[in-house]
Protein backbone atom coordinates (compact mmCIF):
# COMPACT_ATOMS: atom_id res chain seq x y z
CA UNK A 1 0.00 0.00 0.00
CA UNK A 2 2.88 2.11 0.46
CA UNK A 3 4.49 1.20 -2.72
CA UNK A 4 1.22 2.39 -4.16
CA UNK A 5 0.47 5.45 -2.74
CA UNK A 6 4.18 6.57 -3.58
CA UNK A 7 3.73 5.78 -6.83
CA UNK A 8 0.46 7.40 -7.40
CA UNK A 9 1.81 10.06 -5.78
CA UNK A 10 4.87 10.97 -8.24
CA UNK A 11 2.41 9.52 -10.97
CA UNK A 12 1.43 13.29 -12.96
CA UNK A 13 -0.34 11.62 -15.52
CA UNK A 14 -3.82 12.98 -15.77
CA UNK A 15 -3.59 15.94 -13.85
CA UNK A 16 -4.43 18.61 -15.93
CA UNK A 17 -7.76 16.89 -16.31
CA UNK A 18 -8.57 17.04 -12.49
CA UNK A 19 -7.55 20.59 -12.75
CA UNK A 20 -9.93 21.58 -15.63
CA UNK A 21 -12.61 19.56 -14.13
CA UNK A 22 -12.09 21.94 -10.97
CA UNK A 23 -11.89 24.91 -12.87
CA UNK A 24 -15.05 24.34 -14.70
CA UNK A 25 -17.20 24.21 -11.94
CA UNK A 26 -15.76 28.17 -11.16
CA UNK A 27 -16.18 29.02 -14.08
CA UNK A 28 -19.31 28.38 -14.39
CA UNK A 29 -20.20 29.75 -11.07
CA UNK A 30 -18.28 32.45 -11.78
CA UNK A 31 -20.36 33.40 -15.42
CA UNK A 32 -23.74 32.46 -13.52
CA UNK A 33 -22.35 35.10 -11.12
CA UNK A 34 -21.91 37.62 -13.80
CA UNK A 35 -25.20 36.88 -15.80
CA UNK A 36 -27.52 37.51 -12.49
CA UNK A 37 -25.47 40.71 -11.40
CA UNK A 38 -25.11 42.34 -15.03
CA UNK A 39 -28.64 41.27 -15.30
CA UNK A 40 -29.40 42.87 -11.95
CA UNK A 41 -27.23 46.15 -12.80
CA UNK A 42 -28.95 47.04 -16.40
CA UNK A 43 -32.78 46.38 -14.61
CA UNK A 44 -31.68 48.99 -11.74
CA UNK A 45 -30.02 51.41 -14.75
CA UNK A 46 -33.22 51.08 -16.23
CA UNK A 47 -35.47 51.54 -12.87
CA UNK A 48 -33.21 55.15 -12.60
CA UNK A 49 -33.94 56.55 -15.64
CA UNK A 50 -37.78 55.56 -14.90
CA UNK A 51 -36.88 57.31 -11.63
CA UNK A 52 -35.84 60.34 -13.04
CA UNK A 53 -38.52 60.68 -15.64
CA UNK A 54 -40.70 60.22 -12.82
CA UNK A 55 -39.15 62.98 -10.80
CA UNK A 56 -38.98 65.30 -13.63
CA UNK A 57 -42.57 64.70 -14.38
CA UNK A 58 -43.83 65.23 -10.94
CA UNK A 59 -41.58 67.97 -10.31
CA UNK A 60 -43.11 69.85 -13.34
CA UNK A 61 -46.17 69.56 -12.28
CA UNK A 62 -46.10 69.88 -8.28
CA UNK A 63 -49.91 69.95 -7.67
CA UNK A 64 -50.38 66.29 -9.35
CA UNK A 65 -47.19 65.52 -8.09
CA UNK A 66 -48.18 61.73 -7.54
CA UNK A 67 -50.37 61.48 -10.33
CA UNK A 68 -47.74 62.46 -12.87
CA UNK A 69 -44.77 60.54 -11.50
CA UNK A 70 -46.76 56.92 -11.20
CA UNK A 71 -47.91 57.66 -14.93
CA UNK A 72 -44.24 58.27 -15.99
CA UNK A 73 -43.09 55.48 -13.75
CA UNK A 74 -45.53 52.59 -15.47
CA UNK A 75 -44.90 53.93 -18.69
CA UNK A 76 -41.12 53.71 -18.73
CA UNK A 77 -40.46 50.86 -15.56
CA UNK A 78 -39.91 47.29 -16.35
CA UNK A 79 -42.90 45.13 -15.85
CA UNK A 80 -45.92 45.51 -14.01
CA UNK A 81 -44.60 45.00 -10.33
CA UNK A 82 -43.89 49.00 -9.88
CA UNK A 83 -44.41 50.74 -6.57
CA UNK A 84 -44.09 54.33 -6.67
CA UNK A 85 -43.37 56.46 -4.02
CA UNK A 86 -43.74 60.65 -4.54
CA UNK A 87 -42.62 63.00 -1.64
CA UNK A 88 -42.84 67.42 -2.22
CA UNK A 89 -41.05 69.61 -0.94
CA UNK A 90 -38.68 72.48 -1.16
CA UNK A 91 -34.74 72.00 -2.26
CA UNK A 92 -32.19 74.25 -1.89
CA UNK A 93 -29.29 74.51 -4.24
CA UNK A 94 -27.03 75.75 -1.68
CA UNK A 95 -23.34 74.63 -1.94
CA UNK A 96 -22.78 75.14 1.48
CA UNK A 97 -25.26 72.95 2.82
CA UNK A 98 -24.49 69.21 2.58
CA UNK A 99 -26.22 67.41 -0.59
CA UNK A 100 -28.35 65.07 1.55
CA UNK A 101 -29.55 67.66 3.60
CA UNK A 102 -30.52 70.35 0.49
CA UNK A 103 -34.08 68.71 -0.35
CA UNK A 104 -36.70 69.45 2.74
CA UNK A 105 -39.75 67.04 2.72
CA UNK A 106 -43.20 68.32 2.85
CA UNK A 107 -42.53 72.20 3.22
CA UNK A 108 -44.83 75.03 2.77
CA UNK A 109 -44.94 75.81 -0.94
CA UNK A 110 -42.95 73.33 -2.62
CA UNK A 111 -40.07 73.64 -5.47
CA UNK A 112 -39.22 69.88 -5.69
CA UNK A 113 -40.37 66.33 -5.42
CA UNK A 114 -38.58 63.28 -4.91
CA UNK A 115 -39.45 59.92 -6.40
CA UNK A 116 -39.02 56.45 -5.12
CA UNK A 117 -39.26 53.60 -7.35
CA UNK A 118 -39.53 49.74 -6.33
CA UNK A 119 -39.85 47.01 -8.53
CA UNK A 120 -37.91 43.50 -9.06
CA UNK A 121 -34.90 42.22 -10.84
CA UNK A 122 -35.13 38.65 -12.53
CA UNK A 123 -32.50 35.85 -11.65
CA UNK A 124 -31.53 33.47 -13.44
CA UNK A 125 -28.92 31.15 -11.88
CA UNK A 126 -28.93 32.61 -8.77
CA UNK A 127 -32.58 31.64 -8.06
CA UNK A 128 -31.32 28.20 -7.46
CA UNK A 129 -29.49 29.20 -4.98
CA UNK A 130 -31.34 31.79 -3.26
CA UNK A 131 -34.76 30.19 -4.14
CA UNK A 132 -36.06 32.80 -5.73
CA UNK A 133 -36.90 33.65 -9.17
CA UNK A 134 -36.66 37.51 -8.05
CA UNK A 135 -35.11 40.19 -5.77
CA UNK A 136 -36.46 43.35 -5.07
CA UNK A 137 -34.72 46.82 -6.35
CA UNK A 138 -35.24 50.36 -5.45
CA UNK A 139 -33.83 53.74 -6.70
CA UNK A 140 -34.19 57.11 -5.98
CA UNK A 141 -34.40 60.41 -8.23
CA UNK A 142 -35.35 64.25 -6.87
CA UNK A 143 -36.12 67.10 -9.33
CA UNK A 144 -36.37 70.51 -8.57
CA UNK A 145 -38.46 72.39 -10.56
CA UNK A 146 -37.22 75.68 -12.29
CA UNK A 147 -39.05 78.70 -12.48
CA UNK A 148 -36.42 81.22 -13.07
CA UNK A 149 -36.74 85.46 -14.03
CA UNK A 150 -33.62 86.51 -15.90
CA UNK A 151 -34.00 90.70 -15.47
CA UNK A 152 -31.70 93.48 -15.72
CA UNK A 153 -31.92 97.64 -15.08
CA UNK A 154 -30.71 100.84 -16.36
CA UNK A 155 -31.83 99.78 -20.16
CA UNK A 156 -33.04 103.20 -21.75
CA UNK A 157 -33.32 103.34 -25.30
CA UNK A 158 -35.36 106.12 -26.19
CA UNK A 159 -33.87 109.09 -27.89
CA UNK A 160 -30.53 108.30 -28.72
CA UNK A 161 -28.63 111.11 -29.88
CA UNK A 162 -25.56 109.90 -32.13
CA UNK A 163 -23.66 113.29 -31.49
CA UNK A 164 -23.82 112.42 -27.73
CA UNK A 165 -23.65 109.06 -27.68
CA UNK A 166 -20.18 109.19 -29.95
CA UNK A 167 -18.96 111.70 -27.33
CA UNK A 168 -19.22 109.42 -24.27
CA UNK A 169 -18.44 105.94 -26.21
CA UNK A 170 -15.42 108.02 -27.78
CA UNK A 171 -14.72 109.08 -23.86
CA UNK A 172 -15.22 105.73 -22.19
CA UNK A 173 -12.49 104.02 -24.90
CA UNK A 174 -10.07 106.97 -25.11
CA UNK A 175 -10.52 106.31 -28.73
CA UNK A 176 -12.64 108.34 -31.76
CA UNK A 177 -16.07 106.86 -32.67
CA UNK A 178 -18.68 107.89 -35.31
CA UNK A 179 -21.74 106.24 -35.40
CA UNK A 180 -24.40 107.14 -36.69
CA UNK A 181 -28.00 107.47 -35.22
CA UNK A 182 -29.00 104.73 -37.30
CA UNK A 183 -26.05 102.38 -35.87
CA UNK A 184 -27.18 102.77 -32.48
CA UNK A 185 -30.85 102.21 -33.44
CA UNK A 186 -29.58 98.85 -35.41
CA UNK A 187 -27.58 98.06 -32.07
CA UNK A 188 -30.63 99.08 -29.75
CA UNK A 189 -33.46 96.35 -32.21
CA UNK A 190 -30.86 93.78 -32.33
CA UNK A 191 -30.98 90.92 -29.39
CA UNK A 192 -28.49 88.58 -28.92
CA UNK A 193 -28.84 85.34 -26.51
CA UNK A 194 -27.00 85.61 -23.50
CA UNK A 195 -26.01 82.00 -23.20
CA UNK A 196 -24.77 81.90 -27.13
CA UNK A 197 -22.79 84.89 -25.80
CA UNK A 198 -21.33 82.93 -23.48
CA UNK A 199 -20.74 80.16 -25.23
CA UNK A 200 -18.96 82.39 -28.05
CA UNK A 201 -16.27 83.70 -25.59
CA UNK A 202 -15.53 79.90 -24.30
CA UNK A 203 -15.05 79.29 -27.73
CA UNK A 204 -12.68 82.22 -28.05
CA UNK A 205 -10.39 81.58 -24.80
CA UNK A 206 -10.06 78.13 -26.18
CA UNK A 207 -11.63 76.19 -22.92
CA UNK A 208 -13.07 72.96 -22.50
CA UNK A 209 -15.47 71.48 -20.50
CA UNK A 210 -15.46 74.61 -17.66
CA UNK A 211 -18.49 76.15 -16.30
CA UNK A 212 -20.48 79.35 -17.08
CA UNK A 213 -19.09 80.81 -13.98
CA UNK A 214 -15.49 79.85 -14.74
CA UNK A 215 -15.85 81.63 -18.47
CA UNK A 216 -17.37 85.00 -16.88
CA UNK A 217 -14.26 84.89 -13.83
CA UNK A 218 -11.62 84.25 -16.78
CA UNK A 219 -9.32 87.43 -17.90
CA UNK A 220 -10.63 89.33 -20.96
CA UNK A 221 -10.48 92.94 -21.75
CA UNK A 222 -13.28 94.96 -22.75
CA UNK A 223 -11.52 94.73 -26.59
CA UNK A 224 -11.83 91.18 -26.63
CA UNK A 225 -15.30 91.24 -25.12
CA UNK A 226 -17.06 93.28 -27.20
CA UNK A 227 -14.69 91.32 -30.59
CA UNK A 228 -16.39 88.49 -29.59
CA UNK A 229 -19.91 90.11 -29.18
CA UNK A 230 -19.42 91.33 -32.85
CA UNK A 231 -18.57 88.22 -34.27
CA UNK A 232 -21.80 86.81 -32.89
CA UNK A 233 -23.90 89.09 -34.32
CA UNK A 234 -21.95 88.48 -37.70
CA UNK A 235 -22.53 84.67 -37.22
CA UNK A 236 -26.11 85.32 -36.82
CA UNK A 237 -26.32 87.48 -40.27
CA UNK A 238 -26.68 90.69 -37.70
CA UNK A 239 -23.82 92.37 -40.19
CA UNK A 240 -24.76 96.47 -39.68
CA UNK A 241 -25.08 95.70 -36.09
CA UNK A 242 -21.74 93.77 -36.03
CA UNK A 243 -20.03 96.19 -37.76
CA UNK A 244 -20.69 98.80 -35.32
CA UNK A 245 -19.71 96.75 -32.06
CA UNK A 246 -16.25 96.07 -34.27
CA UNK A 247 -15.81 100.00 -34.44
CA UNK A 248 -16.45 100.22 -30.51
CA UNK A 249 -14.15 96.92 -29.56
CA UNK A 250 -11.47 98.21 -31.50
CA UNK A 251 -11.84 101.52 -29.89
CA UNK A 252 -11.70 99.94 -26.47
CA UNK A 253 -8.82 98.09 -27.26
CA UNK A 254 -6.90 95.49 -24.90
CA UNK A 255 -5.75 97.18 -21.75
CA UNK A 256 -8.75 97.38 -19.23
CA UNK A 257 -10.19 94.48 -17.82
CA UNK A 258 -14.06 93.83 -18.56
CA UNK A 259 -14.76 91.57 -15.33
CA UNK A 260 -18.03 90.04 -16.63
CA UNK A 261 -18.46 88.14 -13.60
CA UNK A 262 -19.56 91.74 -11.70
CA UNK A 263 -22.24 92.68 -14.69
CA UNK A 264 -23.80 89.16 -15.26
CA UNK A 265 -24.97 86.78 -12.47
CA UNK A 266 -26.34 83.77 -13.80
CA UNK A 267 -27.82 82.08 -10.77
CA UNK A 268 -28.53 78.33 -11.37
CA UNK A 269 -26.72 78.32 -14.41
CA UNK A 270 -23.51 79.36 -13.19
CA UNK A 271 -22.28 76.00 -12.34
CA UNK A 272 -23.36 74.27 -15.76
CA UNK A 273 -21.54 73.79 -19.14
CA UNK A 274 -24.61 73.97 -21.43
CA UNK A 275 -28.31 75.16 -21.20
CA UNK A 276 -30.86 72.51 -22.01
CA UNK A 277 -34.66 73.53 -22.75
CA UNK A 278 -34.81 74.93 -26.37
CA UNK A 279 -35.91 78.64 -26.92
CA UNK A 280 -38.10 78.49 -23.45
CA UNK A 281 -34.40 79.12 -21.77
CA UNK A 282 -33.08 82.25 -24.09
CA UNK A 283 -31.99 84.97 -22.28
CA UNK A 284 -32.30 87.96 -25.27
CA UNK A 285 -30.26 91.27 -24.39
CA UNK A 286 -30.07 93.70 -27.21
CA UNK A 287 -26.53 94.35 -28.63
CA UNK A 288 -26.77 97.86 -27.23
CA UNK A 289 -27.27 97.39 -24.07
CA UNK A 290 -24.35 94.28 -23.75
CA UNK A 291 -21.85 96.75 -25.17
CA UNK A 292 -22.89 99.91 -22.37
CA UNK A 293 -22.89 97.60 -19.88
CA UNK A 294 -19.21 95.88 -20.92
CA UNK A 295 -17.54 99.63 -20.93
CA UNK A 296 -19.24 101.18 -18.04
CA UNK A 297 -19.93 99.00 -15.39
CA UNK A 298 -16.95 96.88 -15.46
CA UNK A 299 -15.19 99.80 -14.91
CA UNK A 300 -15.85 101.58 -11.50
CA UNK A 301 -14.50 105.19 -10.13
CA UNK A 302 -14.24 106.09 -14.15
CA UNK A 303 -14.26 110.24 -15.14
CA UNK A 304 -14.54 111.04 -17.95
CA UNK A 305 -14.48 114.85 -19.92
CA UNK A 306 -16.97 115.90 -22.76
CA UNK A 307 -16.98 118.89 -25.11
CA UNK A 308 -20.33 118.99 -27.18
CA UNK A 309 -19.14 122.25 -28.41
CA UNK A 310 -22.30 124.32 -30.25
CA UNK A 311 -24.08 121.09 -30.91
CA UNK A 312 -26.71 121.76 -28.24
CA UNK A 313 -29.30 124.59 -29.40
CA UNK A 314 -29.43 127.65 -28.07
CA UNK A 315 -26.02 126.96 -26.43
CA UNK A 316 -22.88 128.48 -27.43
CA UNK A 317 -20.49 126.07 -26.12
CA UNK A 318 -21.11 122.92 -23.41
CA UNK A 319 -18.54 121.38 -21.84
CA UNK A 320 -19.50 117.93 -19.76
CA UNK A 321 -17.51 116.06 -16.59
CA UNK A 322 -18.79 112.75 -15.41
CA UNK A 323 -18.13 110.11 -12.72
CA UNK A 324 -19.65 106.75 -12.78
CA UNK A 325 -18.84 104.70 -9.69
CA UNK A 326 -20.24 101.22 -8.68
CA UNK A 327 -23.00 99.36 -8.07
CA UNK A 328 -22.86 98.73 -4.10
CA UNK A 329 -21.51 95.43 -3.10
CA UNK A 330 -20.85 94.25 -6.63
CA UNK A 331 -24.42 94.23 -7.58
CA UNK A 332 -24.85 92.71 -11.01
CA UNK A 333 -26.37 94.57 -13.69
CA UNK A 334 -28.58 91.52 -15.14
CA UNK A 335 -29.43 88.44 -12.86
CA UNK A 336 -31.03 85.01 -13.56
CA UNK A 337 -32.47 83.70 -10.06
CA UNK A 338 -36.01 82.85 -8.71
CA UNK A 339 -35.04 84.26 -5.52
CA UNK A 340 -36.11 87.96 -3.91
CA UNK A 341 -32.98 88.20 -2.49
CA UNK A 342 -31.02 88.76 -5.86
CA UNK A 343 -30.55 92.50 -6.01
CA UNK A 344 -29.70 94.20 -9.28
CA UNK A 345 -27.99 97.61 -9.25
CA UNK A 346 -27.09 100.55 -11.64
CA UNK A 347 -24.15 102.78 -10.85
CA UNK A 348 -24.17 105.76 -9.49
CA UNK A 349 -23.24 108.49 -11.58
CA UNK A 350 -22.48 112.37 -11.25
CA UNK A 351 -22.88 114.56 -13.83
CA UNK A 352 -21.43 118.31 -14.25
CA UNK A 353 -22.70 120.50 -17.24
CA UNK A 354 -21.29 123.96 -17.70
CA UNK A 355 -23.42 125.68 -20.61
CA UNK A 356 -22.47 128.94 -21.61
CA UNK A 357 -25.41 130.81 -22.83
CA UNK A 358 -25.49 134.30 -25.86
CA UNK A 359 -27.13 136.79 -23.54
CA UNK A 360 -30.32 138.22 -24.26
CA UNK A 361 -32.64 141.29 -23.18
CA UNK A 362 -32.15 145.28 -23.24
CA UNK A 363 -31.61 145.12 -19.90
CA UNK A 364 -27.85 143.39 -20.28
CA UNK A 365 -27.43 145.60 -23.37
CA UNK A 366 -24.39 147.98 -22.75
CA UNK A 367 -23.05 145.97 -19.82
CA UNK A 368 -20.48 144.27 -21.96
CA UNK A 369 -21.89 141.07 -20.78
CA UNK A 370 -20.28 137.99 -22.73
CA UNK A 371 -20.95 134.22 -22.50
CA UNK A 372 -23.14 133.59 -19.31
CA UNK A 373 -22.30 130.91 -17.81
CA UNK A 374 -24.88 127.87 -16.38
CA UNK A 375 -23.28 125.25 -14.37
CA UNK A 376 -25.55 122.44 -13.52
CA UNK A 377 -24.54 119.15 -11.05
CA UNK A 378 -26.91 116.26 -11.42
CA UNK A 379 -25.99 113.24 -9.17
CA UNK A 380 -28.32 109.96 -9.50
CA UNK A 381 -27.90 107.26 -7.15
CA UNK A 382 -27.97 103.54 -7.99
CA UNK A 383 -31.58 102.57 -8.82
CA UNK A 384 -32.15 98.82 -7.48
CA UNK A 385 -34.61 95.98 -8.71
CA UNK A 386 -35.34 92.69 -7.59
CA UNK A 387 -37.53 89.39 -8.40
CA UNK A 388 -40.86 89.65 -6.55
CA UNK A 389 -43.04 86.90 -7.59
CA UNK A 390 -43.26 84.88 -10.82
CA UNK A 391 -46.43 83.39 -11.87
CA UNK A 392 -46.52 80.29 -14.15
CA UNK A 393 -50.25 79.45 -13.87
CA UNK A 394 -51.07 78.53 -18.00
CA UNK A 395 -52.46 81.47 -19.90
CA UNK A 396 -51.57 84.44 -17.71
CA UNK A 397 -47.70 83.73 -17.16
CA UNK A 398 -46.04 86.92 -15.68
CA UNK A 399 -43.04 87.93 -13.80
CA UNK A 400 -42.76 90.85 -10.78
CA UNK A 401 -40.30 93.15 -10.01
CA UNK A 402 -39.84 94.87 -7.12
CA UNK A 403 -38.55 98.49 -8.21
CA UNK A 404 -36.29 100.94 -6.14
CA UNK A 405 -35.88 104.55 -8.50
CA UNK A 406 -32.67 106.11 -7.96
CA UNK A 407 -32.81 108.86 -5.64
CA UNK A 408 -30.75 112.10 -6.23
CA UNK A 409 -30.54 115.48 -6.45
CA UNK A 410 -30.17 118.42 -9.10
CA UNK A 411 -28.22 121.46 -8.45
CA UNK A 412 -27.11 124.95 -9.99
CA UNK A 413 -23.80 125.79 -8.58
CA UNK A 414 -19.62 125.20 -8.66
CA UNK A 415 -18.19 121.94 -7.84
CA UNK A 416 -14.89 120.87 -7.70
CA UNK A 417 -14.29 118.75 -11.24
CA UNK A 418 -11.48 116.95 -9.47
CA UNK A 419 -13.28 115.28 -6.83
CA UNK A 420 -16.39 114.66 -9.32
CA UNK A 421 -15.78 110.57 -9.16
CA UNK A 422 -14.87 110.28 -5.83
CA UNK A 423 -17.54 108.93 -4.65
CA UNK A 424 -16.77 108.47 -0.57
CA UNK A 425 -17.32 111.61 -0.22
CA UNK A 426 -20.14 113.99 -0.67
CA UNK A 427 -20.05 116.51 -3.10
CA UNK A 428 -20.22 120.42 -2.02
CA UNK A 429 -21.93 123.22 -4.42
CA UNK A 430 -21.04 126.68 -3.87
CA UNK A 431 -22.93 129.11 -5.26
CA UNK A 432 -22.05 129.91 -8.95
CA UNK A 433 -20.91 132.96 -10.76
CA UNK A 434 -23.30 133.48 -13.59
CA UNK A 435 -21.69 137.52 -14.87
CA UNK A 436 -18.41 138.43 -13.60
CA UNK A 437 -18.07 141.82 -15.42
CA UNK A 438 -15.87 145.22 -14.19
CA UNK A 439 -18.81 146.44 -12.05
CA UNK A 440 -21.72 143.73 -12.12
CA UNK A 441 -21.36 140.21 -10.88
CA UNK A 442 -24.62 138.01 -10.81
CA UNK A 443 -24.42 134.53 -8.62
CA UNK A 444 -26.96 131.89 -8.43
CA UNK A 445 -27.97 129.05 -6.75
CA UNK A 446 -30.81 126.32 -7.24
CA UNK A 447 -31.29 122.37 -5.65
CA UNK A 448 -33.77 120.06 -5.92
CA UNK A 449 -33.36 117.06 -3.82
CA UNK A 450 -35.64 113.91 -4.24
CA UNK A 451 -37.02 112.55 -1.03
CA UNK A 452 -36.72 108.70 -0.23
CA UNK A 453 -38.94 105.99 -1.94
CA UNK A 454 -39.92 102.07 -1.16
CA UNK A 455 -40.03 99.28 -3.50
CA UNK A 456 -42.66 99.64 -6.01
CA UNK A 457 -43.89 96.59 -7.93
CA UNK A 458 -44.04 96.74 -11.51
CA UNK A 459 -45.67 93.39 -14.01
CA UNK A 460 -44.40 92.03 -16.76
CA UNK A 461 -46.37 89.91 -18.33
CA UNK A 462 -45.65 87.33 -21.17
CA UNK A 463 -46.53 89.12 -24.47
CA UNK A 464 -44.38 92.17 -22.14
CA UNK A 465 -41.37 90.06 -22.20
CA UNK A 466 -41.07 88.57 -25.86
CA UNK A 467 -41.67 92.25 -27.30
CA UNK A 468 -38.81 93.37 -25.17
CA UNK A 469 -40.69 95.75 -23.04
CA UNK A 470 -38.98 98.53 -20.93
CA UNK A 471 -40.95 99.79 -17.86
CA UNK A 472 -39.79 103.07 -16.07
CA UNK A 473 -40.40 103.52 -11.96
CA UNK A 474 -40.42 106.62 -10.82
CA UNK A 475 -40.33 108.29 -7.44
CA UNK A 476 -43.48 110.25 -6.32
CA UNK A 477 -41.63 113.50 -5.74
CA UNK A 478 -39.87 113.15 -9.23
CA UNK A 479 -39.79 116.06 -11.33
CA UNK A 480 -40.04 115.78 -15.21
CA UNK A 481 -37.42 118.58 -16.19
CA UNK A 482 -34.56 118.47 -13.97
CA UNK A 483 -32.93 121.86 -15.44
CA UNK A 484 -36.47 123.75 -15.72
CA UNK A 485 -37.42 122.60 -12.74
CA UNK A 486 -33.85 124.26 -11.24
CA UNK A 487 -34.82 127.62 -12.95
CA UNK A 488 -38.07 127.86 -11.73
CA UNK A 489 -36.50 128.23 -8.57
CA UNK A 490 -33.43 129.51 -8.89
CA UNK A 491 -32.37 132.08 -6.86
CA UNK A 492 -30.19 135.30 -8.32
CA UNK A 493 -28.11 137.62 -6.55
CA UNK A 494 -26.32 140.64 -8.61
CA UNK A 495 -23.54 142.59 -6.99
CA UNK A 496 -23.03 146.32 -8.82
CA UNK A 497 -19.76 147.64 -7.81
CA UNK A 498 -18.91 145.25 -4.91
CA UNK A 499 -22.70 146.41 -2.96
CA UNK A 500 -25.84 143.68 -3.04
CA UNK A 501 -28.78 145.35 -4.55
CA UNK A 502 -31.85 144.33 -6.43
CA UNK A 503 -31.78 145.20 -9.81
CA UNK A 504 -35.25 143.93 -11.65
CA UNK A 505 -34.22 144.62 -15.21
CA UNK A 506 -30.92 142.48 -14.86
CA UNK A 507 -32.58 139.59 -13.07
CA UNK A 508 -35.48 139.18 -15.53
CA UNK A 509 -32.99 139.44 -18.64
CA UNK A 510 -31.16 136.44 -17.33
CA UNK A 511 -34.38 134.90 -16.61
CA UNK A 512 -35.23 135.57 -19.89
CA UNK A 513 -31.70 134.45 -21.22
CA UNK A 514 -31.65 131.13 -19.30
CA UNK A 515 -35.19 129.81 -19.81
CA UNK A 516 -35.04 128.89 -23.75
CA UNK A 517 -31.93 126.76 -22.65
CA UNK A 518 -33.67 124.42 -20.36
CA UNK A 519 -35.45 122.32 -22.77
CA UNK A 520 -31.96 121.96 -25.15
CA UNK A 521 -30.14 120.91 -21.40
CA UNK A 522 -32.87 118.72 -20.30
CA UNK A 523 -32.31 116.89 -23.36
CA UNK A 524 -27.94 116.65 -22.88
CA UNK A 525 -28.97 115.13 -19.26
CA UNK A 526 -31.42 112.53 -20.21
CA UNK A 527 -29.56 111.42 -23.62
CA UNK A 528 -26.06 111.19 -20.95
CA UNK A 529 -28.00 109.59 -18.30
CA UNK A 530 -29.73 107.04 -20.46
CA UNK A 531 -27.30 105.71 -21.85
CA UNK A 532 -25.70 104.96 -18.48
CA UNK A 533 -28.81 103.57 -17.62
CA UNK A 534 -28.68 105.71 -14.21
CA UNK A 535 -31.73 108.48 -14.49
CA UNK A 536 -32.42 111.11 -11.89
CA UNK A 537 -35.57 109.40 -9.63
CA UNK A 538 -35.88 106.93 -11.58
CA UNK A 539 -35.45 103.39 -12.53
CA UNK A 540 -35.87 101.32 -15.96
CA UNK A 541 -36.06 97.34 -15.38
CA UNK A 542 -36.88 94.77 -18.36
CA UNK A 543 -37.31 91.21 -17.63
CA UNK A 544 -35.25 89.11 -20.09
CA UNK A 545 -36.51 85.71 -19.82
CA UNK A 546 -39.24 83.58 -17.99
CA UNK A 547 -38.87 79.61 -17.58
CA UNK A 548 -41.72 78.09 -16.04
CA UNK A 549 -42.59 74.26 -15.87
CA UNK A 550 -39.55 73.12 -16.16
CA UNK A 551 -37.48 70.95 -13.73
CA UNK A 552 -34.27 69.82 -13.51
CA UNK A 553 -32.72 66.58 -11.86
CA UNK A 554 -30.88 67.69 -8.53
CA UNK A 555 -29.98 64.36 -6.60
Amino acid sequence: MRRWLHRFAQDRRGAVSVIAAVSCVLILVCAALAVDLGSVFLQSRKLQGAADLAALAAARDLPNATAAAQATAAANALGSNVMVNVVTGVYTPDRTVPAAQRFQANAASPNAARVTVNSKADLFFGAAILGKPQIDISRTATAASAQLASFSIGTRLLSLQGGVANSLLSALTGSQINLSVMDYNQLANTNINLFQYIDALRADLKLVGVSYDTVLNSNVTTGRALKVLSDLLNTNGQDSAALAVRQIANAAGDLIPADLNKIISLGPYAQQDHIAGGSGADIKLSALDMANAILTLSEGGRQVKLTLGANVGGLANVDVWLGIGEPPNNSPWIAITDKNTVVVSTAQTRLYINAQVLPSGSALNGTGAGLINLPIFVEAASGQAKLAAINCTSGSRSATLAVKPSIGQAAIGQIDVTKINDFTKPMTVNPAMLLNLLILQATAQAQVNLGGVTWQNVTFSQADIDAGTIKTVSSNDLLQGVVSSLLSNISLNVSLLGLNIGVGPIVSALGATLAPVAAPLDGVVSALTSLLGVHLGQADVKVNGLRCQDAALVA
